[in-house]
């Protein structure tokens, strides 16, 4: 059963991590689609500014002011470093009418875009292009909306071919950028409604999985805390039976085959075994036939004398264990019917499971009476502390009816506890014993 349910929670993690995987090619896909879409609708936008003829008259500036340099520079009035002084002084006026005109245009699809147009190159000839003396070559901007110099992306280019009124021609090669600020961001918040379901369907079913592998692994503890209630009641009805079934088939003996020695003896060994068997129906009828919580009695205040007295009396049929009581003025407020079970119980449990020396000690606190019974037996591992107290629960290790009792106990110890607003705690290591710790409220 345990390597199913590692197979089971093995294949559900690799199922969620398979789902994940599969929703981050789709959502990854649809960031490219939602990208290539975005910058397609920009490109269509620029070359609609540009064809349209919206730009012309930017252009124009610019180039009526080439066109007056190139004649000042035919008759050797002015450099090359000239023209890239005049083209500069014209930028800032040029980039405030393209700055507004995208405002007031509201272009881009409602993405932050900056647009910028470069010179990278220019040139004069007089009859062709490709043999013209260069006047220009890099990078110059000639107006745009950039003023941070984000990364920008080209977007086209063109040739601008103009003459002089010296009969020279010349040849300008601009290139247009833009530049999407938070890109990234603008197309996450389009996509908003498929990462906050896909998210929240992944979640769904990681808690799917969770709740279900929990709920299977309790309802197999569960099985097993039955399983083991039925091994543990049908192994501890056999003794008391078997010696009920010796007994009367020794009292069916013929009279003058029975000594008064072996009929007091039968008669001794079905008392006691029916007194057993009646505790063993008790146990179960208040402890686990039940959920009704346990009515606290006539509470009184027990001193260290009464608890010594049911030490006493534990100690009688168990003299090889030393059991000590420490002198103590504090006192404890609960029934005595209900102390002397919880304590035996304690003592049977220490017992059963290797002690063979027991303390017992009763202390005040300012709001609490604590009773603590410590031992050195085998100890309870880390991992089995928790359940200790669960109805029918039993730490066990090999062979399960090597050590007798069903299970209730500590879960009856702990009712009784809570009957009485207190409170229980263990303190264990391994291999060297427990500690049980039980703090009662005060009146």
């Amino acid at each position: 059963m345990k390597q199913k349910i590692a197979f089971l929670i093995t294949g559900c993690i690799l199922t969620v991590v398979a789902l994940a995987l599969i929703q981050a090619y789709f959502i990854y896909n649809t960031y490219l689609l939602n990208a290539k879409e975005a910058n397609q609708a920009i490109n269509s936008q620029l070359l609609a500014m540009e064809t349209t003829g919206k730009l012309d008259t930017l252009n124009n500036v610019w180039m009526e002011k080439t066109k007056c340099f190139v004649d000042l520079y035919y008759n050797k009035k002015a450099t090359k470093q000239d023209y890239v002084k005049l083209i500069k002084k014209t930028e800032d006026s040029l980039s405030d009418v393209i700055s507004k005109f995208i405002i007031k245009e509201k272009f881009f699809e409602g993405y932050d875009v900056t647009f910028a147009n470069y010179i990278v190159s220019a040139g004069i000839y007089k009859d062709n292009p490709k043999k013209a003396k260069p006047l220009f070559s890099g990078k110059m901007l000639l107006y745009g909306n950039n003023p941070e110099r984000n990364a920008e992306t080209q977007a086209s280019q063109s040739t601008w071919h103009g003459d002089s009124n010296k009969q020279f021609n010349f040849v300008v090669v601009t290139e247009r950028y833009y530049s999407i600020e938070n890109w990234e961001k603008n197309v996450f918040i389009k996509m908003s409604g498929l990462l906050i379901f896909s998210v929240s369907l992944l979640i769904f079913v990681v808690a799917l999985f969770y709740l279900s592998i929990k709920n299977l692994i309790t309802q197999k503890k569960i099985a097993d805390i039955k399983t083991d209630f039925v091994n543990n009641i049908t192994h501890e009805f056999q003794t008391p039976l078997a010696a009920l079934d010796i007994a009367v088939k020794t009292l069916r003996k013929k009279e003058g085959e029975l000594t008064e020695e072996h009929f007091t003896t039968s008669l001794d060994i079905i008392d006691r075994q029916n007194i057993r068997m009646q505790k063993l129906f008790s146990q179960v009828t208040e402890a686990s036939l039940t959920d009704d919580t346990i009515t606290p009695l006539n509470a009184q205040a027990i001193d260290c004398s009464t608890i010594k007295e049911i030490i006493t009396d534990f100690a009688l049929s168990h003299p090889a264990i030393s059991v000590n009581c420490d002198k103590s003025s504090a006192v404890l407020h609960i029934d005595k019917l209900h102390l002397t079970t919880l304590l035996v119980n304690l003592l049977d449990n220490a017992v059963k499971y290797g002690a063979d020396t027991i303390s017992v000690h009763l202390e005040d606190t300012p709001d609490h009476s604590v009773l603590t019974v410590k031992d050195n037996g085998i100890g309870i591992p880390v991992k089995e502390q928790k359940a200790i107290f669960d109805k029918f629960y039993r730490v066990e290790k090999g062979n399960i009816h090597t050590t007798k009792g069903l299970g209730l106990g500590l879960y009856y110890i702990q009712q009784i506890v809570k009957a009485y607003k207190g409170s229980i705690s263990v303190k264990s290591v391994e291999g060297t014993g427990s500690e049980f710790i039980i703090s009662i409220a005060k009146p």
